[in-house]
C-alpha cells in the first residue's frame, strides 16, 4: 500500500513509515511525493494544501498525520461524540482541518477517495520511543501529571532520555528514532497499551 506521512520532521516521518510496517506486517509503498513539516505550527497552516496535493499529485492511497500534544488538552473518546470535539484539544483541531481539507476534494477518476489516519503523541514523539524502557512515560502518567499539577516529564526530558541530548541532530535524531521503533513494533501491544488514544487510534484505522 502506498501511503503518504506527515509529521513534524523528517526523523518523525521516517519512523512513523517503520510503524506502518510494523501496524500492516509489510513495509509502505514508496509515493512520488516529498512531504516535510517544521513544527506543528507548521504542520497545521500547511496542511489543507498538502492533502490536496497528495490526493490530486500523488499516486498515494493513504496519508498518515502525528502531531505531538505539547500543552493542549489531550484526546479523549468522548470527543468522537457528536457535538464533543474539543477546540483545546490538538488531535480535535487536526480532525477539523483534515475533514474540511477532504470535503473539498473531487474525485479523480481511477484512484479511490484518499484515506486518513491520524496519531497523537504525548507529550512529544519521543515518548513513544521509550515504550518498554520507561514504564513512567504514557498517556496515564500524563493524565495523572497534569491533574496533580505536577506534570511528569517535560519535552527536553524526553529528548535527553532518547537521544543523549535535548538539541540533537537531525541525523542522531532519526537513527536513534528508527532504531527504537524497530524494536517497539516487536511487541506492538506495548505502546498501544502506553498511549492508547494517541496511537492506539492510528493503528486502528491503519489496520482498517
Amino acid at each position: 500500500m502506498k501511503i503518504g506521512f506527515f509529521s513534524e520532521s523528517r526523523a518523525d516521518q521516517a519512523t512513523l513509515a517503520v510503524f506502518a510496517e510494523g501496524i500492516l506486517g509489510a513495509p509502505p509503498e514508496p509515493f512520488n511525493m516529498d512531504l516535510e513539516g517544521h513544527g506543528v505550527a507548521s504542520v497545521l497552516h500547511i496542511l489543507d494544501n498538502v492533502i490536496r496535493g497528495v490526493h490530486y499529485n500523488s499516486d498515494a492511497e493513504g496519508l498518515v498525520i502525528v502531531v505531538d500534544c505539547d500543552d493542549t488538552d489531550l484526546h479523549q473518546i468522548s470527543h468522537d461524540q457528536p457535538g464533543g470535539r474539543n477546540n483545546a484539544c490538538r488531535f480535535c483541531q487536526v480532525v477539523t482541518l483534515v475533514e474540511r481539507a477532504r470535503n473539498q476534494l473531487k474525485p479523480v477518476t481511477s484512484k479511490p477517495r484518499l484515506r486518513v489516519a491520524l496519531g497523537l503523541t504525548v507529550l512529544a514523539i519521543e515518548a513513544w520511543y521509550l515504550v518498554g524502557k520507561n514504564h513512567q512515560v504514557g498517556e496515564a502518567a500524563w493524565i495523572a501529571g497534569c491533574t496533580a499539577d505536577k506534570r511528569p516529564f517535560t519535552r527536553p526530558q524526553l529528548k535527553q532520555m532518547v537521544y543523549g541530548t535535548d538539541r540533537p541532530s537531525l541525523e542522531l535524531e532519526t537513527d536513534c528514532a528508527v532504531k527504537e521503533a524497530r524494536r517497539i513494533i516487536n511487541n506492538l501491544s506495548a505502546i498501544e497499551t502506553a498511549f492508547p488514544v494517541g496511537f492506539g487510534l492510528l493503528s486502528t484505522e491503519l489496520r482498517s
